[in-house]
């Protein structure tokens, strides 16, 4: 089924409420999924369409997005062309080692197991941090400080990815800068989501204006007790208390625009390194001591095919009006295809 889209604003997400705005201020037809608005497709007059899930759009090539999206290739490329990134191993579940061993026994010798992980971390020295090989939006990012946690992490998350990523940990503010065509979108500092003590509430009772998602996040006691910290605790006035180990908004994070601040190195570093990967629209999270200053050094964390600006896009007046440009100039660049 298929829909016009005129639905209601308020339950419309955010991509297809601008989407539908767009296509009728430039005589486009967009087609969406009737039950969700999740995905669809943008039709020109010439009858040329354009395909787009979520924030997937058609501005990749489908290779390019898939390297993006396998953090361990894209590591290996990216340092390859001499960028700067984390150090990393990636290590598959026992059970897909066994498996491919039964068909492929040279390929799965080559693979590697837990106990080379706590090899790795011994090596770079912990704490380090685990993380989906394929993951989105810091879901199941875990920082581990003491070779036990990283052997429990691993069983734990092994129950749910066959791959996962082991990486040294990295200093620095924690910044997404979103590229089109060679041009930065925009730039954002992005914070964990924490809470600030007053001296009287509890974490647990401080914890109630966050989202239900990261109050029942697993990993939130395990950064509690990293700062000597239990849900029964009672924070100092204005002691900020840090609630998970990622940055990502969608996981209860803030973020404040950088563009106009980032060093134009760090811009020049950014396109480059999504054009290396074979990117058009893409956006590179990247962590530096000082955004403003290049001689501070810089890590490419990773780089996402498909960056999303929906959870930006609520946290304020600015942060929306910045969002909308962006998903503006993106729209722009597939009528600009639909129209060759």
């Amino acid at each position: 089924m298929s829909k016009q889209a005129d639905t209601a604003a308020g339950s419309t997400p955010l991509v297809a409420r601008l989407l539908a705005h767009y296509c009728q201020r430039n005589g486009l037809r967009l087609e969406i999924d009737a039950g969700i608005g999740h995905a669809g497709y943008i039709e020109a007059p010439n009858g040329r369409r354009s395909w787009f899930k979520g924030t997937h759009f058609d501005l990749n090539s489908l290779g390019a997005a898939e390297i993006a999206r396998d953090k361990a290739y894209a590591a290996h490329f990216l340092k390859q062309a001499g960028f700067h990134v984390p150090r990393g191993i990636l290590v598959s579940a026992p059970a897909m080692i066994n498996a491919i061993r039964r068909r492929n026994p040279a390929r799965a010798e080559k693979m590697t197991s837990p106990a080379q992980a706590l090899s790795f971390a011994e090596e770079v020295g912990l704490p380090v941090f685990i993380k989906p090989n394929d993951g989105r939006e810091g879901v199941d990012v875990v920082k581990v400080s003491s070779p036990y946690q990283l052997e429990t992490g691993l069983a734990r998350l092994f129950r749910h990815h066959d791959h996962l990523l082991v990486q040294e940990a990295v200093l620095g503010r924690d910044i997404r800068i979103v590229v089109l065509e060679g041009k930065v979108l925009c730039a954002i500092e992005r914070r964990p989501a924490e809470v600030g003590g007053d001296g009287v509430r509890t974490v647990e009772a401080l914890l109630a204006r966050m989202p239900g998602q990261t109050r029942a996040d697993f990993r939130l006691l395990a950064e509690l007790a990293e700062q000597g910290l239990t849900l029964e605790s009672v924070p100092q006035t204005g002691q900020s208390v840090r609630l998970l180990p990622a940055a990502n908004l969608s996981s209860g994070g803030t973020g404040s625009i950088v563009t106009d601040a980032l060093s134009g190195a760090f811009k020049e570093i950014a396109v480059s390194a999504g054009k290396v990967l074979g990117l058009t629209y893409f956006g590179v999270d990247m962590l530096a001591p000082d955004p403003s200053d290049p001689a501070g050094g810089y890590t490419i964390l990773e780089v996402n095919a498909a960056p999303g600006l929906n959870q930006l896009h609520r946290l304020g007046a600015e942060q929306a009006d910045v969002a909308e440009a962006a998903y503006e100039q993106v729209f722009d660049a597939l009528a600009r295809r639909l129209a060759c």
